[in-house]
């Protein structure tokens, strides 16, 4: 069964703001931009001068030299790529399938780098059907490692950095779009700024910043120093096998479900949900021994510490928040959108979002608190794309709590889609539209222009058909795994049929 996400307008009430400096492919509609009362600016301030002391480095570039920094420069070119291997347990799977993601972010004269298996027709489907601009492909050779950051690869392909630098010695300038802000991207935009003499803009933070965001626990705190420990689900830090059976015993003695989470991890990957009844049936020794051996073969890297919590149940709603962290001189953060994320199975496999379909109270909260929060991260030197993910434990809206569970200081499954759809309607609110993103197995391979021919006059062209299916990446197809696209379409219900028509001829099953 085909997995449908529908993205409809917020309940949230559309404010006028002002214009944010980005690139034009990179448009950023505000959904609203909540004002922080004198009281919270303080604290945030606080806060935020007490973390940078206890870690001064947290949000410091200067070790990439004076030319490189956070941001984006509206002229020149960029460089978009989509790099996982320094997120923990991807980088021992060499997940490779939604690397053409990045595409959809680049414009004309921009340039893209993937690491494997180019993809001609994708990239002419992008410029001539989708009209966002023709892009130049780096394919730097593999790296002697079996799994090397693309980053790192760039850098010793000499064609890559030779075209690299003369685009930013032309222009006096360059951007870096990486998928998050890891030390690669960055020691890639020292190289180019030294080699070329000119500006290098990075649209991520810095690495030890991007780290901590990422952290689930290290999230978890600041969370409980800013809203509270009501904010938040009951979270412990384990550092060894020991502690890790002991604290999992003991909430389980009090909850029908706990979790242990990689806490450096993207998604569901890192996510292991237990039910009481398993933690407390076995013996410690054998729990023990359970638990290190299931982790290890989830790729964990025997790190430490790993999160341990309360997996919210009953809960009414998942919903995450998309954002824009501007540069500070250009105001407070943006809030983007407000979706609910569809998951599945025992570990909360994300597989997409919905709109948060909340009454207007909740959906103001949820805005002004993940303006909080992306507040304190701007005044840490964050910059770029940012979301939010968090839980409405409870049987009923009347009876919820908020808990926030997540940051995700990178671009993702909800991000790129919604940034898509701006790029090609204006303003995703004006068009419902519809994810679909599944892994499923296909009756065989599909190449992008098979898949163009069985959707036939369903596909959304711009300027001509103004609904219809979008392609998002195409390796899922290619390798006959699963579909990845959206629908554009007048309303909910017309995209949502859409959807299921699209994947339906994509799967040969109409």
């Amino acid at each position: 069964m085909t997995s449908v996400i529908e993205v409809k307008p917020s309940a949230t009430t559309e404010r006028q703001n002002s214009p944010v400096r980005t690139r034009a492919s990179l448009p950023v509609v505000p959904l609203a931009r909540p004002e922080i009362p004198d009281r919270d600016r303080d604290r945030l301030d606080a806060m935020a001068a007490r973390l940078l002391r206890e870690e001064p480095a947290l949000g410091d570039s200067a070790a990439f030299g004076e030319r490189v920094a956070a941001g984006l420069a509206e002229r020149g070119r960029a460089l978009a790529f989509e790099d996982h291997s320094a997120m923990a347990l991807y980088a021992r799977r060499g997940t490779t399938l939604t690397e053409y993601r990045p595409l959809l972010l680049t414009g004309d004269g921009d340039f893209l780098a993937i690491g494997e298996r180019p993809d001609s027709d994708f990239e002419a489907y992008c410029r001539d059907v989708l009209g966002l601009g023709r892009i130049e492909r780096l394919f730097p050779a593999p790296g002697a490692a079996p799994i090397m950051r693309l980053s790192r690869r760039i850098m010793q392909d000499a064609d890559a950095m030779n075209r690299l630098v003369e685009a930013a010695r032309r222009d006096g300038v360059i951007s870096l779009i990486p998928y998050y802000g890891n030390g690669g991207c960055w020691v890639l935009g020292r190289e180019i700024a030294a080699r070329s003499g000119s500006q290098v803009r990075i649209a991520a933070a810095p690495p030890r910043l991007t780290r901590r965001v990422n952290d689930k626990l290290w999230f978890a705190d600041r969370v409980t120093e800013l809203l509270g420990r009501r904010a938040r689900p009951m979270t412990q830090y384990a550092y060894g096998p020991a502690a890790l059976t002991a604290e999992l015993r003991s909430l389980a003695r009090r909850h029908e479900r706990v979790i242990v989470k990689v806490p450096d991890s993207a998604g569901s990957l890192g996510n292991l949900s237990v039910s009481a009844e398993d933690i407390l049936s076995p013996s410690f020794v054998e729990l023990r021994s359970w638990l290190i051996e299931t982790l290890t073969g989830l790729s964990w890297n025997g790190g430490w510490p790993l999160l341990v919590g309360v997996w919210d149940s009953p809960a009414v709603g998942s919903p995450s928040v998309q954002a824009w962290i501007p540069e500070a001189c250009d105001g407070p953060p943006i809030i983007e959108g407000i979706f609910e994320q569809v998951v599945e199975g025992p570990e909360g496999t994300f597989v997409g979002a919905i709109p948060a379909d909340l009454p207007d109270g909740w959906a103001s909260r949820l805005a002004g608190e993940a303006a909080l929060l992306a507040g304190l991260l701007q005044r840490l030197g964050y910059y770029g794309r940012c979301s939010f993910d968090a839980v409405l434990a409870g049987r009923t809206l009347d009876e919820a709590e908020l808990h926030w569970i997540e940051c995700n200081g990178r671009w993702g499954g909800v991000s790129i889609p919604m940034t898509l759809a701006n790029r090609l309607v204006g303003n995703w609110r004006r068009r419902p539209f519809v994810v679909v993103q599944r892994e499923e197995k296909l009756a065989k391979p599909l190449t992008v222009g098979q898949a163009i021919d069985r959707l036939g006059d369903r596909l959304f062209r711009p300027g001509t058909r103004d609904e219809g299916v979008v392609l998002v990446t195409p390796r899922l197809l290619a390798d006959g795994r699963g579909l990845h696209f959206m629908t554009l379409a007048r309303t909910r219900e017309a995209a949502r049929a859409m959807a299921k028509d699209g994947g339906a001829l994509l799967l040969g099953q109409a």
